[in-house]
């Protein structure tokens, strides 16, 4: 990858109701506490994310974390979405898990290709680093990010404080890649641009509820906090792509609502 890559222009166009350069959504799509409380009691399974995607302007895959996905998987999500909807991806575990970043270009390089099959509709690809991952692994992540390709947005999640430092944020910037910006119980919460693309992550603790069907808390300052932050970034020509997790209030459809509404009000303008 060469220093000062644009992202892929796609990614940033578009509209929406409260910004053009504004992508929120959850982390997944497939709960099956969500059957009558997002999705109707009685679709099937198959056309999810076809609704979701209807509801919202992006989604996080999770699955990617957990195996490589196939050609006809990938395909089959670009069919399911419209135009304009957006996907971010988490690389597999076995990059970022087990390899640990190191002699695994050949991996990545096979992710990245299958996930291009979502073609504009492939929005960061996600890097979370293991909690046991300090930065004494800087040079590590130094040399896999510099293997990777242009013209895609990549974002990197750490959760070992150690790498709250101006050296990865300078690595970070080198490379025109997101430090992703959390709410949970690794991190806690802070704000750190290193790019022109902001991706946030708002976590909770996991497992924290016995199910995902309707909200547990609400989280009103938090809220205001990071809303406060968008409008900010986006009034400077940011993009942002934002994602709720089921952890952090119980029912993310929920938390994405909220959100958009604190943003509207920090916009001054209303949501639609």
């Amino acid at each position: 990858m060469t220093a000062s890559v644009e992202p892929v222009q796609g990614v940033l166009t578009g509209q929406n109701s409260l910004h053009p350069h504004l992508y929120l959504g959850t982390s997944g799509w497939s709960y099956a506490d969500w059957q009558g409380a997002f999705y109707p009691a009685k679709m099937p399974a198959n056309q999810r994310l076809g609704f979701y995607a209807e509801q919202y302007r992006s989604v996080e895959i999770n699955s990617t974390f957990y195996g490589m996905p196939s050609l006809k998987t990938v395909q089959s999500w670009r069919t399911q979405s419209p135009e304009g909807f957006v996907f971010a991806a988490k690389f597999p575990r076995v990059i970022t898990h087990q390899a640990r970043l190191v002699n695994c270009g050949g991996l990545a390089t096979t992710f990245i290709e299958t996930m291009q099959e979502l073609g504009d509709r492939l929005g960061p690809l996600l890097l979370q680093l293991p909690p046991s991952m300090s930065a004494d692994s800087l040079d590590d992540l130094g040399r896999f990010l510099e293997g990777l390709p242009d013209g895609l947005v990549y974002a990197v999640e750490v959760r070992h404080r150690s790498w709250l430092t101006e050296e990865f944020a300078d690595l970070l910037k080198r490379w025109q890649v997101s430090m992703v910006l959390t709410c949970g119980e690794h991190m806690g919460r802070f704000w750190r641009a290193t790019s022109r693309v902001a991706y946030i992550r708002w976590l909770g603790v996991h497992d924290a509820f016995e199910n995902y069907a309707s909200p547990k808390i609400e989280r009103d300052e938090e809220i205001a906090w990071w809303s406060a932050r968008m409008a900010h970034f986006l009034d400077r020509g940011g993009t942002i792509f934002g994602y709720a997790n089921n952890n952090y209030e119980g029912f993310s459809p929920r938390t994405v609502r909220r959100v958009e509404s604190e943003l509207a009000r920090q916009l001054g303008s209303a949501p639609q």
